[in-house]
């Protein structure tokens, strides 16, 4: 079955190549891509770099391994514009928890800098409200946190913007619920959120959940989460995918199993999705696994191009009416291997073939 389902895709990219050889092109999408923002630390102690220069450095950006400065942050959305993405969505955490004040440096701090860059060059941003384990606020702090994000993100002209409403995206749904017992709880409190935002002049917030279609892929009551409230599903990355083994396994298997998942959510039918494209998976700098992905430029240009091709499929999955709405995951998760960043191994290899993808 693997072989057949690699195969398939593996046929399937050549015919979509044919396809735009001959000019099929969908509407030019708009592009959203997540930035771990967690390499502000300098410390001896910082866990993200660890043994990475030594063991990893083809994986170094070409920028250098930090991004602590306003020139550092600045350098990453040059880059990224260049390639076509519109905008980043900065990993964000509710650190009151933590009395680290290394850690507290380094997450955050790009979207930080980001924010006080006086020439974005038309990038904007929203938020990936990371909220796993000790980073998910207490209902204790929500309408004070809330309340920051309103006044300092939301409200910023260069935040994305879905029907007037700010787009945020959520991370784990199961934590939602074990932060508020529950859906009906999870519900509450995403409705105390846009009632805020519109005692702010907000028309409302956006929300997508990062989720699977269901408990045939593991986990996921659809059912529970549309009731929660959500605007859309998406996710940040699908790895454990059907036919992986252990070891070394082909992209082809990843791009596979995206595309169950996308149609998964398709013939529910009842939420607009967001596909998520994820642009790699090897964790193995960060810690033990015993699976990962290899991959090329090609072939995530073609993933690219087969996500552009889905949306034109799946007409009641629009969050846009006109063009297509993708996330690319990640720009530097470099510990997990999921980036596209300018680095000394690949270059611009991937920023390439984003850019080709999207023309």
């Amino acid at each position: 079955m693997k072989c057949c389902r690699s195969l398939l895709v593996a046929f399937f990219c050549i015919c979509l190549q044919g396809a735009y050889a001959k000019g099929l092109k969908t509407p030019p999408p708009l592009v959203g891509c997540y930035y771990f923002d967690g390499w502000a630390d300098r410390s001896a102690n910082n866990f993200h770099l660890d043994s990475m220069p030594q063991n990893y450095p083809q994986r170094e950006p070409l920028s250098g391994w930090y991004d602590d400065t306003l020139p550092l942050v600045h350098q990453q959305v040059a880059w990224a514009r260049q390639a076509g993405i519109d905008f980043f969505i900065f990993d964000w955490y509710y650190l009151a928890h933590d009395t680290n004040a290394h850690e507290r440096k380094s997450l955050n701090s790009a979207v930080k800098l980001f924010r006080s860059d006086p020439n974005k060059l038309g990038m904007r941003y929203a938020l990936l409200y990371v909220n796993n384990g000790i980073f998910s606020i207490p209902p204790s702090e929500w309408d004070a946190q809330c309340a920051r994000w309103i006044k300092e993100d939301f409200s910023d002209a260069n935040y994305v913007k879905i029907e007037g409403k700010p787009l945020l995206v959520v991370f784990s749904v199961s934590d939602m619920e074990k932060t508020w017992g529950g859906a009906e709880g999870v519900a509450k409190a995403w409705q105390r959120l846009r009632e805020l935002a519109r005692q702010a002049n907000l028309p409302g917030v956006y929300l997508v959940a990062c989720a699977t279609p269901g408990p045939q892929h593991g986990w996921n009551d659809l059912n529970r989460l549309v009731q929660e409230g959500y605007d859309a599903f998406s996710g940040y990355n699908y790895l454990g995918v059907p036919g992986t083994h252990e070891g070394e396994n082909p992209y082809a298997l990843l791009i596979d199993g995206s595309l169950q998942i996308w149609d998964d959510f398709a013939n529910d039918g009842r939420k607009p999705y967001i596909p998520v494209i994820t642009d790699g998976w090897d964790p193995r700098p960060w810690h033990e696994t015993n699976f990962w992905y290899t991959r090329t430029p090609q072939e995530f240009e073609l993933f690219v191009r087969m996500a552009r091709e889905w949306w034109l499929a799946h007409p009641n999955m629009h969050v846009l009416p006109d063009r297509p709405l993708l996330f690319v995951e990640a720009w530097n998760e470099l510990g997990e291997g999921s980036y596209i960043v300018p680095t000394k191994g690949d270059r611009f290899a991937y920023l390439d073939a984003l850019k080709r993808a999207l023309k």
